[in-house]
């Protein structure tokens, strides 16, 4: 089945701004749950008696399943109603971490069990992200992408504001049953945003079925970010190479506040609540007006952030240092991901847009999964975690100064870098 491409004027008529509206919301309810469950986990591990290395593990549980579903999550957004699929979604990870609360609830909090429901959650992230990714596009016009996208950016941070400093109260004064529990409300409240609202696509054939046929849509979606745009080409090996570099940053960051800073539980979900507030101002002013040109420069720029930003967190350890650090990595962070997928989203082919960033989402995630495993390999046998940060932080500003001198160059050029 193929979707009709993204019209240049403006949405299908059969979506209203209302629609628009739901999405966005449910959007945001969801990040609120996920930035929440990142933050809680590694915090209960921490409070479970967890060591730097089995945080790294539950981490790298997380992403494995992205790596591997990224791509068929793309295949099935391409292939379905993507906002029914994206319900799905919403639904079947509420129920699984019911389950979890229920298991929990019987039996004693474990790193095992942690690892479970952080696999079956990372099996429904991809499906979601991509079903969302490629579902935008036909719910806006066309030239206000990337505003689009500031905006759901603009929500995320607020999340990140929010989510931490609560993970950081639930886990310091709840049972780690109760903090799963609560985090189930959030996939609940999505699905119901969702509530039979349909996608806008309309299919131009009928799907056909079979694995052969999926395998052919999935070798079309590949094919394309090898001899497809240049830019989505150098958006895929950033992406790759920054995640794997960072690929358990958050659990490190948490265990060197815990145990070199001795902070509290809320003391950590404060400081992660503090970092986001200028990613929140700096995505409303993106939102509001958010320039069409310059991607790849951006880009580099903002990997670049992201980089000195985890290297200060390696060189210093006083608590003025790690809050700017963090600020500095959230604000990249934020300015990263708006470019990074307007980017894709005006590019890239609409019936192609969802096999696109499941690939690349895929692709990203296995460097995200790699960089988390080889840490829970090394860390605190070959290397601290202060040397880890780093290296990684200056691996990933040598690679953004080049993303972003290159896409300069071409834009100098005039050879039509995005």
């Amino acid at each position: 089945m193929t979707i009709q491409p993204i019209p240049k004027s403006g949405p299908p008529a059969a979506a209203p701004a209302s629609r628009f509206a739901r999405l966005w919301t449910a959007y945001t309810v969801n990040v609120a749950g996920d930035e929440f469950y990142v933050l809680a986990v590694p915090l209960i591990v921490y409070q479970i008696g967890g060591t730097a290395a089995a945080m790294s593990l539950v981490y790298a549980c997380a992403l494995l399943p992205q790596v591997i579903m990224g791509v068929w999550g793309g295949v099935l957004a391409d292939r379905q109603d993507r906002i029914k699929l994206l319900r799905l979604c919403y639904l079947c990870s509420a129920l699984v971490l019911l389950l979890a609360y229920a298991v929990f609830s019987a039996n004693r909090v474990s790193v095992g069990g942690l690892a479970t429901a952080a696999v079956l959650l990372g099996v429904m992230a991809p499906i979601a992200a991509a079903s969302f990714d490629s579902a935008l596009p036909h719910f806006v016009p066309h030239h206000t992408l990337p505003r689009a996208n500031a905006a759901t950016e603009a929500s995320r941070t607020a999340c990140v504001v929010l989510g931490p400093a609560v993970a950081g109260f639930a886990v310091g004064h709840l049972a780690p049953e109760q903090a799963v529990l609560f985090n189930s409300i959030s996939f609940v409240v999505a699905y119901l945003l969702l509530y039979r609202i349909t996608s806008p696509t309309v299919p131009v054939e009928p799907a056909q079925r079979g694995l052969a046929s999926q395998w052919q849509d999935l070798t079309t979606g590949v094919r394309y970010l090898v001899t497809g745009n240049a830019a989505v080409r150098i958006g895929v090996l950033t992406s790759t190479v920054v995640n794997f570099v960072f690929g358990a940053y958050e659990p490190m960051v948490v265990y060197r506040m815990r145990h070199e800073l001795n902070l509290g539980a809320d003391s950590v979900g404060l400081i992660f609540a503090v970092s986001g507030v200028t990613s929140v101002a700096v995505a409303l002013l993106l939102s509001w007006k958010a320039p069409s040109r310059g991607y790849l420069v951006v880009m580099g720029l903002s990997a670049a952030l992201q980089g000195l930003a985890v290297a200060s967190l390696g060189a210093f350890t006083s608590l003025g240092a790690v809050i700017a650090a963090q600020v500095a990595f959230a604000t990249g962070t934020v300015l990263y991901t708006v470019y990074w997928r307007a980017m894709r989203q005006i590019v890239v082919p609409g019936e192609l847009l969802g096999r696109v960033a499941g690939t690349c989402r895929s692709i990203a995630y296995g460097g995200a999964f790699l960089g988390s495993t080889v840490s829970a390999v090394v860390l605190n046998r070959f290397l601290g975690v202060d040397t880890a940060l780093l290296l990684a932080g200056l691996v990933s500003t040598a690679l953004g100064v080049t993303v972003a001198g290159y896409g300069w160059t071409r834009t100098v050029s005039g050879k039509g870098a995005p």
